[in-house]
This record gives structure tokens, sequence and C-alpha cells, in this order.
């Protein structure tokens, strides 16, 4: 009886193994068209055709939205979902969590079976440019660098303003800190860029500054702003002073002081010893 389980148990290992060697995922194409605003703020939507090998739920999408300043602070991108859709846009059920340095997406995509299938992404990002001195800048991973399946294909469109000027770029591929070239194109105020063949944990990433005058630069206190989004735990002494300021006018100050008005007589219904008391603040007979 003993051998008869083990013999069964071995056969159930050997036949998940199975399903499992059979049960692939790759993504075909990944395309992404980026709008950069004259407010300052980026329209992405995203094109993603996969083939599912076997049965799947769906994909997960991992979108870098953390990084660290040259002072050593983190600056976190607000990220805002618009609407994830099939290639026939309809609606698809996704869930977002964060995970890391990275806002993670849950898509559920139905008949993911033996299959290929389209989804659309479409997000804002409303702190997406870096400024300098002499230009303005979007650095942006395209594809992410957290994909578990190769990428066949990847191509991208970066749309600037009308009016831009001084336009330079360049791009990277590879995993995470990788100075890997890849070709990148201008013509007029488009930018494009594409490659091939990405493999584990490999992404593109594209650099394009203009000349500043067109888009938006934040104001003092929009960036006061986004250092408290990125950095709340710096926040908490002021949240404090705050509250100790807003106590202490409604419960710490003295009383306001009326008039003072002489009185020529002792009030009413006090002794003299009260009295006295009152005047030098000791008690005598």
């Amino acid at each position: 009886m003993r051998r008869f389980r083990l013999l069964l148990a071995a056969a159930l290992l050997t036949a998940a193994s199975a399903g499992a060697a059979d049960r692939t995922l790759a993504i075909d194409d990944f395309n992404e068209t980026v709008r950069v605003a004259v407010d300052g703020s980026i329209d992405v939507v995203e094109t993603i055709t996969a083939t599912f090998t076997g049965s799947w739920n769906g994909i997960y999408r991992t979108i870098p939205i953390e990084y660290r300043t040259p002072q050593g602070l983190n600056y976190t991108l607000r990220l805002q979902i618009e609407e994830i859709t099939d290639a026939a846009g309809a609606p698809l059920r996704y869930e977002s969590s964060r995970v890391r340095h990275y806002r993670k997406l849950k898509i559920w995509v139905p008949g993911a079976q033996d299959a290929t299938r389209t989804v659309r992404i479409h997000y804002r990002v409303a702190n997406a440019l870096r400024f300098f001195d002499e230009h303005d800048e979007l650095y942006w991973n395209i594809t992410g660098d957290e994909w578990d399946v190769p990428i066949r294909s990847v191509t991208a469109s970066i749309d600037l303003p009308d009016g831009v000027s001084g336009i330079r770029t360049t791009a990277f591929r590879g995993e995470y800190g990788s100075t890997s070239r890849n070709e990148i194109t201008t013509s007029g105020s488009d930018v494009r860029v594409a490659t091939a063949g990405l493999g584990f944990h490999e992404g593109l990433t594209a650099v394009v500054g203009w000349n500043p005058g067109v888009v938006h630069r934040p104001t003092a206190g929009e960036r006061t702003a986004d250092f408290l989004y990125s950095n709340s735990p710096l926040a908490l002494p002021l949240v404090v002073l705050v509250g100790m300021f807003g106590l202490w006018r409604a419960r710490g100050r003295d009383p306001a002081v009326g008039p003072i008005s002489t009185r020529y007589e002792p009030p009413d219904k006090m002794t003299p010893a009260e009295l006295g008391t009152l005047v030098d603040g000791k008690p005598d007979m």
C-alpha cells in the first residue's frame, strides 16, 4: 500500500512538471506612446501583445515609480491609471499595488489559454519630467526591468509639444544600470526608439532633453509638495509643529486681559485676612 502511494505521488509530480513545462508566456510586441504636455505631465498608452501557451489568468505589469536623487532622497512619480482595456476597448479587471519602488498591476485577461491577446494600459504621470538650468528632460524607463519573460519587440514614440527646440536624445537597453546604447531617432518634435530581443529582467530606457521655455516648470510650492510626497517621513516634524501651534492657540495661551479700573472699596463679602492675602501673597492674622 505504501509503495502504491509513493508511485501515485511520483506520477502526480511528473504530471505537474510536464504541465508546467507546457505553460509559457511571451511578450510578442510592446508598443508605447508618450505625449509630453506643456503643463509638465505625460500621457502614456501601452499596447502589449502576449502569447499564452497553456492556461493563464493574465499578466503583471510592473512600472518603476520611485527613484533616488543625487542628494540621496526619494523622488516618487504621481502615477494615475486612466483605464485598462483589451484590443476592442472593453475594460479589463485589474488590481494595483505598491511593491518596493514599483507600481504593480495585476491584469486579468479573459481567454488567456493557448491564444494571443492584447492589453492596453492608459495612465498619466503628473511629475515625470526633470528640470535643469540649461534644459528640460524626460528620463523614461519604457518597458520596466521586472519582466520574467522575454520581449520580442519594443517600439516607442515620444511626442513633444510644438515649439520645443534643441532636442537631444539617447537610449539604453539591458538590465538595470546597463550602459549599452540603443538607436533612437528624431523627426521634428517626435522621437522614436525601437529594439528587439529583450531577455529576462531587461528593459529599454529613453532620455530626451530640450531647451526650456515651452514646458511649464514647477513653482517653489509645487516642488515642495513633490518633495513631501516623495519623502513623507521628513514631513512629520512639520506636522507636529503645526499641530502643537494649533493646540497652543486653542488652550495654551493666557486668557486675554480686560480693562483694569481702580476700586477704592474692598470687594463685597471678603474678610480683611482674604484681602491681605491677595495683596501680598501671604496670609496674616
